[in-house]
């Protein structure tokens, strides 16, 4: 569990891309299949100064064991990351580029565009499951319709926030 600060569980495809797979924050449970003993195909990092609480699974297990409220949040975490994995498939099936970069944006704002910035624009193609040169493109259309900005090498600033939304729940768009 991230006690403070944030992280991203990332994982290499078997060829080589780079795909994160979650954002962890602050009071978030994570790391909960190895309750099962399940081994991970991902690896956890900080996205900055972060203290982190960790329990041995075999621990963790017994704790949940004898405790429903904590079972019923496993249960509840594990559901809402099997919603998360569809909602990628999905994405990954049925959205081009813009749509997948608009709701990963959307979904992060607080991240990408706080002062500091916790996520910046390297981190967009591993969490969209696009290429950089495809996500830049991406950016830069975004840009020219004053959505986004640009800043520096890294970062981003949000312009307009309800275009972000209203982008994020319009039917999607065919690439072009």
């Amino acid at each position: 569990m991230f006690v403070r600060g944030h992280g991203a569980f990332q994982r290499t495809t078997v060829e080589g891309q780079q795909v994160m797979t979650a954002i962890a924050g602050p009071g978030e449970l994570y790391g909960i299949t190895s309750i099962s003993g399940t081994m991970s195909t991902v690896d956890l990092f900080a996205l900055h100064n972060s203290e982190v609480a960790v329990w041995d699974g075999e621990d963790f297990r017994q704790l949940a064991a004898h405790d429903p409220k904590l079972a019923l949040d496993v249960i509840d975490r594990l559901a809402s990351f099997l919603a998360m994995l569809n909602e990628k498939v999905d994405g990954f099936l049925h959205q081009d580029a813009r749509r997948r970069v608009i709701r990963i944006l959307a979904r992060h704002r607080d991240l990408f565009f706080s002062e500091p910035p916790i996520l910046s624009r390297p981190y967009l193609p591993a969490l969209v499951g696009t290429s950089r040169e495809m996500t830049g493109s991406v950016l830069r259309r975004l840009e020219r319709e004053g959505t986004i900005a640009r800043v520096g090498r890294t970062g981003l600033r949000l312009l307009d926030a309800a275009r972000l939304e209203l982008d994020d729940t319009m039917p999607m768009r065919r690439a072009g």
